[in-house]
């Protein structure tokens, strides 16, 4: 998204309707909740964050991966992906029974291959399935009927593959005599369409098509989007019309939808090199507080043949022949972020030009030193990679860490909206698939994004964000012919009393979740306890309170589930009824019906 572009403001308005201004607060509930468990040997395909994963952007996605996968389409079905590259089925038969796991499709992937990403798994319709393998190639399959005791195996109906490995957000299934198919698939470092050069995050929308009579989904069409940061919350109309993105940076298009006459998803093969294989022209590395830009010199450059200009957000490097006095340049545009120019120095030790640039915002990992240049190989610097995996360890140290950072005496969250410090740019935006263009936007950098909630498979998901001490479901609407531009984009759709105030408050919060149908949400550590938080419910007789003589018609139950061992949760679902939790070596299902809050 062109920052230049104009776009409608949203305001997002919570209705007073949905909002209690009289909650109290919760009642800890000491009724445990029924749990069965399913145990499984055959592991997980995790991906284990290292220091190839230099970019905070990236180690936070793979730290934070849900590597449980519900069916929205029969809820009583989960799905995981183990260390052989097998996509394993967990039925629950009966209330307290968990079918024992079956094998349903099979990647085929070579061994010593290694994953880059997470594998992932969507349910675009009752009969269809997309999976990725974290290697590099997607598959849509044939699943036939999910919801029978016996699974039968899978079938692939269209492969994709590549040296670029992607992620799956979102996915929907249209059947109009023709089979659509639209997907978002998120990729790191991928080239753009129109300049061939890598930024940090893309996301490709894919449509395939299935003619009818054919077997066999072909591409029909890509639109790319560029960005800074892995979006919160990304997801395609019903209609496929529509897209909305909540990031902290925004996204641009790449023009291009199907336009070429063959239309092939992009293969990031490059590497550091250039193509011919000489060296690059430059080379990088980071700390918390600067960049180090490291460019070798020709024979016989010496300081005054350097020519070197920064500011706050841009920089230009080049070396004057002394023969023929011509400029070459090396480096030279927008900075990736701003930058202290006066506190910036450069000096020649030996044959290397050394450029030290002080970042303006301390702690920031840059992914790249100009926007758009790749030409320069990152030297990956051990103690930033220490650094940014200090910074996520609670979410994945065997031993939780309770203890607060010397350097900030406060969780972030915690801190009242008008103190919050959060990025100006983070917005929820809309983008029209017929116009190609972004047409509106909310500015969304002072209510915090929560997470996001499936309340039906055939409509977008939600997007919950804290309003106030509130969480605010916000539901995108189907166009509407009638109302045209007058249409409210984003409708708020049900509110959590107090949740994003409880938010706040886990230090050790890895998932959240929530049911469709909003009776209850749920927050899950890295390890060992669930915390869940309940919709108000009519007492069946009303309660006086002592000090205030008010009675107290409804009352909202918290209730706290704790794991069996100590092993980290890699995965995280709930439905209506169920809560789903995913270990290194066992499924632990939990009953969250109304009788379970009894």
């Amino acid at each position: 998204m062109n920052s230049k572009q104009n776009l409608t403001s949203v305001d997002l308005r919570p209705d007073r309707k949905l909002i209690d201004v009289n909650f109290d607060s919760y009642k800890l509930s000491l009724t445990p909740l029924p749990s069965f468990r399913a145990a499984f040997n055959c592991g997980l395909q995790k991906v284990e964050v290292s220091e190839e994963h230099a970019t905070y952007e990236k180690i936070r996605c793979l730290t934070l991966h849900n590597y449980l996968s519900i069916d929205p389409w029969n809820l009583d079905c989960a799905y995981l992906v183990d260390a052989h590259g097998c996509i394993r089925r967990f039925y629950v038969s009966v209330e307290s029974h968990i079918e024992p796991a079956q094998i349903v499709f099979t990647f085929g992937v070579d061994n010593t291959a290694r994953p880059k990403l997470p594998p992932c798994i969507l349910f675009p319709s009752p009969h269809i399935a997309i999976a990725s393998d974290g290697i590099g190639s997607f598959f849509v399959l044939r699943t036939a009927v999910r919801s029978e005791r016996s699974a039968e195996k899978w079938s692939v109906i269209f492969k994709e593959e590549s040296t670029d490995p992607c992620l799956l957000l979102h996915s929907v299934f249209r059947d109009n005599g023709t089979h659509y198919l639209d997907l978002l698939l998120l990729r790191f470092g991928k080239p753009s369409n129109d300049d061939d050069k890598k930024v940090n995050i893309v996301i490709d929308w894919v449509c395939l098509e299935k003619p009818e009579n054919t077997e066999k989904f072909d591409v029909s069409g890509i639109k790319t989007f560029e960005g800074k940061s892995v979006p919160n919350y990304a997801a395609i109309s019903a209609d496929c019309s529509e897209l909305y993105i909540a990031s902290t940076f925004p996204f641009k298009h790449i023009p291009g939808w199907g336009n070429e006459e063959e239309v092939q998803l992009a293969d990031d093969s490059e590497t550091n090199e250039s193509k011919d294989g000489t060296e690059p022209p430059y080379k990088w590395k980071q700390t918390a507080e600067d960049v180090t830009i490291s460019i070798p010199l020709p024979e016989g450059i010496n300081k005054s043949c350097v020519v070197y200009s920064l500011n706050s957000s841009k920089l230009s490097i080049a070396l004057r022949d002394p023969k023929t006095n011509e400029a070459n340049t090396i480096l030279a545009g927008e900075m990736y972020m701003e930058a202290e120019a006066e506190a910036s120095s450069w000096m020649i030790d030996g044959d290397t030009l050394i450029v030290t640039i002080q970042k303006k915002i301390e702690g920031h990992t840059w992914a790249m030193v100009i926007e758009g240049d790749d030409r320069g190989e990152m030297e990956v610097n051990p103690e930033e990679v220490a650094r940014v995996h200090q910074q996520l360890a609670h979410l994945t140290s065997e031993t939780l860490n309770t203890e607060k950072s010397e350097g900030q005496l406060f969780n972030s969250g915690e801190i009242e909206e008008c103190d919050s410090y959060y990025d100006s740019e983070a917005s929820l935006v809309r983008f029209d698939a017929s116009t190609n263009k972004f047409t509106h936007s909310a500015n969304i950098s002072s209510l915090k994004w929560l997470f996001n909630l499936s309340s039906s498979p055939n409509e977008s998901p939600c997007v919950v964000l804290r309003h106030d001490v509130d969480a605010v479901v916000w539901q995108p609407t189907a166009p509407n012919p009638l109302k045209g531009s007058n249409r409210i984009i984003w409708k708020h759709q049900a509110t959590f009393n107090a949740l994003g105030y409880v938010h706040a408050s886990k230090t050790n919060l890895k998932f959240c979740g929530a049911a469709p149908d909003a009776s209850y949400a749920a927050f899950c550590e890295c390890q060992r306890r669930i915390f869940v938080y309940r919709q108000p419910t009519a007492l069946a007789s009303p309660l006086r309170n002592r000090s205030s003589g008010e009675v107290v018609r409804k009352v909202s139950l918290q209730q706290v589930a704790t794991l069996p061992n100590n092993e980290d949760v890699y995965g995280f679902a709930v439905s209506n009824d169920r809560m789903y939790v995913l270990t290194e070596s066992e499924l632990v299902v939990f009953k969250v019906g109304v009788d379970a809050g009894a």
